[in-house]
């Protein structure tokens, strides 16, 4: 059996262990250990009759008896390497982050004392360093004055929420803590830089700053992704409160969803202009449309966790809607047309109509 094999192996019979809870159980972990090399220790193993009178916290102690020392030594330390690597490189091979993660745990409460607990608190610390490192890259990136990379921003707080969720199984407290503030630090920075361009863009709407607004409110999935790390992080009181004090995650999520507001405005102003007019290229009229829809797609799926502040953006965006419609509505009639009736393609009308029906759906 090959390295990483021999590894998985020892992974599934630990778990197998931490499950086990009848005397069938213990049996098939007995196989399990057997089949993977698994030494038994010199204890006496007591017959699967006797187990069958074990309540499963016993049955469990047993087994660990049994097995856990051998596991430990033989599975413990390399279980630690393999945790570190697949974090870094999730093709390193089986067992996964969480499998390793959690049969680690196993023997670190079967052990609460021993080298298996520095290792694994040596590679506590390294994952948590590593983050640190890719966050704060990422963090000098938002200091360049174009707009931010949301798309490699969103991973690495996946990423991050991949390792919180590791280190929580370990219960390594203050690796936790310090990638609970790495992750929020990256959150807030990128909200901050997002409402900086869109700010940007409400203050002097020109082409350029057209192009990175659009580029940063298209992507919503990445934008909850972020946004949505920030509410996590509230809703679990991650961030130690301050009398009188609003918390910092809350000012980036308020700060944020005001600079939405007044984006959703100023389209809004836009697209009243325009809709309707055979006279304005079709993509100047759709480009502030979509953004609405975009918008009210993002604050939808925030969920009711969500600032008040989101509240009155989602306000601002029905408003806004219902008199784009309306203005495009009156528009048509007094020229002889209406909505959704055109059937050329070629007609500007008929992309407008498309696209004011887009935005009044994701309203619904």
């Amino acid at each position: 059996m090959s390295a990483p094999d021999a590894l998985a192996s020892q992974a599934a019979l630990i778990q197998a262990i931490d499950r086990a809870a009848s005397a069938a159980d213990a049996a098939a972990v007995r196989s399990m250990a057997d089949t993977a090399g698994v030494q038994p220790a010199t204890t006496p193993a007591l017959p699967l009759e006797t187990l069958a009178r074990y309540a499963p916290a016993d049955v469990r102690s047993h087994l660990l008896a049994q097995f856990g020392r051998a596991l430990e030594r033989s599975a413990g330390p390399a279980l630690c390497r393999h945790l570190v690597a697949v974090i870094a490189d999730p093709t390193a091979g089986l067992p996964d982050a969480v499998t390793t993660a959690e049969a680690l745990a196993v023997l670190l409460r079967a052990a609460p004392r021993g080298a298996l607990h520095d290792q694994a608190g040596a590679a506590a610390t390294l994952l948590a360093e590593q983050a640190r490192l890719s966050t704060n890259r990422l963090c000098r990136r938002l200091d360049q004055p174009d707009f931010p990379d949301l798309r490699s921003i969103s991973l690495d707080v996946l990423r991050l929420e991949g390792v919180r969720w590791v280190l929580g199984i370990l219960g390594h407290k203050a690796a936790l803590a310090a990638l609970s503030e790495h992750g929020r630090r990256l959150s807030r920075l990128t909200l901050k830089h997002a409402a900086a361009t869109i700010t940007a863009f409400v203050a002097k709407p020109d082409l350029l700053a057209l192009y990175d607004n659009v580029a940063v409110v298209s992507q919503v999935d990445n934008l909850l992704t972020v946004a949505g790390r920030l509410l996590d992080a509230l809703a679990d009181g991650e961030e130690e409160r301050t009398p009188f004090v609003e918390p910092d995650d809350q000012v980036a999520l308020s700060a944020f969803a005001a600079a939405l507001n007044g984006l959703a405005e100023m389209l809004g102003r836009i697209a009243l202009k325009s809709v309707g007019r055979r006279d304005v290229t079709p993509g100047l009229v759709t480009a502030p449309l979509d953004q609405l829809r975009f918008l009210r797609q993002f604050t939808a799926r925030l969920g009711p966790s969500r600032p008040a502040e989101f509240s009155t953006l989602d306000d601002t965006l029905q408003r806004v809607t219902r008199a784009i419609a309306l203005r495009f509505d009156e528009v048509t009639a007094t020229s002889g047309g209406k909505v959704g009736g055109a059937t050329d393609d070629a007609d500007p009308l008929t992309t407008q109509a498309r696209a004011v029906s887009r935005l009044l759906s994701a309203l619904s």
